[in-house]
């Protein structure tokens, strides 16, 4: 025990409420480093304390430190039993108190699969939080998590940036380095490994300063799941057997499972099944022991698709029956779909196609229901009516491109010596004007780079000049030179950014409409990390893979920049905004919409100088822009839709 807490405890009464005070700050100490014999053993002498002196907010308060740390732990059902007895004795605690209760059921429910319950606590905690900044940073940073975990996967990066925010502004380093471990998985489910390795090593680069094992343990862990993702299998093993080393003498119990699974992955795409199968039976054997449906149906599909990959059939197949025998509504649907898949290949391979159909259907079932829960029905009918309409285009051309064979083909019967030189005096003419096309495009390239540069860049470097000269000319006190300092900075900032922007732009590579949405997002999770808003994007695969002119390209993105601003202006109290990219009929659609109501009375249509410059914008590349309130049916908010024309 430190030497300050030693004295704490000298100097505390030998009973009543004094004593139970100071009992509880030796446990909260321990929970840090996560030692457990001392939270447990302190937290539990507290209470005995609190209960002796009839202090019923301070039995609460120790209650609500070993649900806690159980949580931390793994053990879901003794925690949010121990939360549960706590909530009624804190029900008259300070609001820093319940703020902390609510969050930690909060977590319990979230890790439970019960998001709607998760998100209600998480709301009423950040509420009572106050001006405690770093619980309402954690909180934030928990949210995130639980977007992630409903594979809200843009709502949860948004809400992943707003905590990194936060821990670094309050000076949080531990706390920073998890939330970019966070943000690291979710780029990682995003297929986007650059950027998850990048912000894993930022986090671990933090927790390796301040000598965090626990915190290490979960970056290591992170680092192996990315590099398993980009199929470095020899090294995802040895960062998460570096981290299941960590958890085992930091005894985080709880997130052993999560390494075990992850080992056991490794193993299997190392080739060496036996280690595989042996990790993945320690994941099922806790799971057994805690009881949890929603936890245990992984572990169960785990094996189950283990064994089928291994060729083993039957162990394959009675593992996926038992994820069915499971309690439904405790039990996510992915996994059940992963079971009835395990069934229905265990099936056509013992050639019983009737049973494979029956699975295959039952499957389908279950699809159609999802579907029309998340509301993707619709999504999809126009999906595969745009693909009809694009295939009988394609036929259509076809036919037209066949009668000009033809015809072409009578033509050279009648005069093939004319025809040859006709068609090389049209190429010598065609590929003159090529040439000449291709160079007043590049020479307005040039021309229109170096006038965003200058435009863009320009005007703040010359400020950033100019604030620079006041500084040394020594024109402000010293008060005001920290102002002017931090002023220079956010200039910089701005500078840096723009100049990205007009790259960007301009870089080829960056051409496909995947490339245009990933922009989009990452300036989305920039602005937006600032308020509570959250956010998703739909696109569908035709404009993931649309190659887009620099114009249109860079006009799309500057319109969702200012619709982004002008949604923050118009409709503060928006709490999500929907952002859609579609491609049909030779017509690419962006639209961006939210969910909140006008700031005040008025025409349902936006005007003015803001709506003048994004029609100028669309108009300027072919296109055509409306924007206003209702904009975006059936959202009521305020809402752009641009349309322009690609190929």
């Amino acid at each position: 025990m430190p030497d300050s807490l030693r004295r704490v405890l000298a100097v505390a009464p030998t009973s009543g409420a004094g004593r139970a005070t100071a009992l509880l700050r030796v446990a909260e100490a321990y929970l840090e480093p996560f030692d457990s014999a001392g939270v447990v053993l302190y937290a539990e002498a507290a209470e005995r304390a609190a209960r002796q002196a009839q202090q019923s907010v301070l039995v609460g308060r120790a209650l609500d430190l070993r649900g806690n740390y159980y949580r931390e732990a793994g053990d879901l059902p003794r925690a949010l039993r121990l939360l549960q007895q706590a909530g009624p004795l804190l029900a008259t605690a300070s609001k820093a108190s319940q703020a902390n209760y609510r969050y930690h059921l909060g977590m319990v429910h979230g890790s439970l699969n019960q998001p709607a319950r998760a998100f209600a606590l998480y709301r009423d905690a950040y509420q009572l939080a106050g001006p405690d900044a770093d619980l309402k940073a954690e909180i934030v940073n928990s949210r995130g998590i639980l977007y992630a975990r409903q594979n809200q996967l843009d709502s949860a990066a948004v809400n992943l940036f707003r905590a990194v925010r936060m821990h670094h502004r309050s000076g949080n380093q531990s706390s920073e380095a998890a939330a970019l471990g966070n943000l690291a998985l979710i780029y990682a489910q995003q297929k986007r490994w650059a950027q998850a390795a990048a912000y894993t090593r930022q986090g671990k680069a933090l927790e390796t300063a301040l000598h965090d094992t626990v915190a290490l343990a979960t970056s290591w862990l992170n680092l192996g799941i990315v590099l398993m993702s980009r199929d470095s299998a020899r090294a995802a093993r040895n960062s998460i057997r570096l981290a299941l080393h960590m958890q085992q003498r930091a005894h985080i119990t709880g997130n052993e499972p999560i390494s075990w699974n992850a080992l056991a992955k490794a193993y299997e795409r190392l080739n060496q099944p036996d280690s595989a199968r042996y990790y993945y039976g320690k994941v099922l054997a806790l799971r057994q022991r805690t009881g949890e449906p929603a936890t245990l149906s992984v572990a169960l599909k785990s094996l189950a698709g283990f064994y089928l990959r291994q060729g083993h059939w039957p162990q394959a197949e009675a593992y996926a029956r038992r994820v069915l025998a499971l309690p439904k509504q405790a039990v996510e649907a992915n996994q059940v779909l992963d079971a009835l898949n395990v069934l229905r290949q265990v099936a056509a391979h013992r050639r019983d196609f009737a049973a494979a159909y029956a699975w295959q259907t039952r499957a389908q079932a279950l699809r159609d229901s999802l579907r029309a829960l998340a509301d993707t029905r619709i999504t999809e009918e126009q999906r595969a009516r745009y693909e009809t309409d694009r295939a009988e285009a394609r036929v259509r051309e076809l036919t037209q491109r066949q009668q000009v064979v033809d015809l072409r083909r009578q033509q050279q019967l009648l005069g093939a010596g004319l025809t040859a030189l006709l068609l090389l005096a049209a190429g010598a003419v065609v590929l003159q004007e090529y040439r000449r096309r291709q160079l007043r495009r590049e020479l307005a390239l040039r021309t229109r780079l170096s006038a965003d540069l200058h435009d863009e860049v320009g005007a703040l470097l010359t400020q950033i000049s100019m604030q620079t000269d006041l500084l040394e000319a020594g024109v402000h006190a010293p008060a005001q030179q920290q102002a002017q300092l931090r002023e220079v900075a956010a200039t910089s900032r701005r500078a840096a950014t723009q100049l990205q922007d007009v790259v960007w732009s301009f870089d080829a590579r960056n051409d496909a409409g995947g490339r245009l949405l990933d922009r989009l997002r990452d300036h989305a999770y920039e602005v937006l990390q600032y308020g509570e808003a959250t956010i998703t994007f739909a696109t569908d695969a035709a404009s993931e893979t649309q190659v887009l002119p620099v114009e249109t390209r860079r006009a799309l993105y500057l319109i969702f920049k200012e619709a982004l601003t002008n949604i923050q202006k118009h409709a503060p109290s928006a709490a999500h905004i929907e952002v859609a990219l579609r491609t049909a009929h030779q017509r690419l659609t962006l639209s961006i919409a939210d969910d909140g109501p006008p700031t005040t009375a008025g025409p349902v249509r936006a005007s003015g100088h803001g709506l003048r410059n994004l029609q100028a914008r669309a108009e300027a590349v072919g296109g055509t822009c409306r924007a206003g309130f209702g904009a975006v049916p059936p959202q009521p908010g305020f809402g752009v839709v641009v349309e322009v024309p690609v190929d």
